[in-house]
């Protein structure tokens, strides 16, 4: 399984969401990726996705979390993906 993280830029609320996201992956060995939108990669996400609010968690091609979540409400939702 593979998480990845669409930033909308370089805020320090998507910093601190990308370690949230990326500490909870790595504790539940979830392979995590990261792009941004002015990545190819992360803008072809987007489009394909139809991704409008940012930061955006993709996993198997569904958008399954968008915002800064708090720490508490990522692990639940890492885990709940492990289950």
């Amino acid at each position: 399984m593979k998480a990845i993280l669409i930033l909308a830029g370089p805020y320090s609320s998507c910093l601190a969401t990308e370690n949230i996201w990326r500490d909870n992956c790595s504790k539940n060995n979830i392979e995590f990726e990261m792009y941004d939108l002015t990545d190819n990669i992360g803008k072809e996400l987007a489009k394909k996705l139809n991704v409008k609010s940012f930061p955006a968690l993709i996993v198997n091609d569904k958008v399954i979390a968008v915002g800064h979540p708090d720490e508490k409400t990522a692990e639940k939702l890492i885990q709940t993906l492990t289950l």
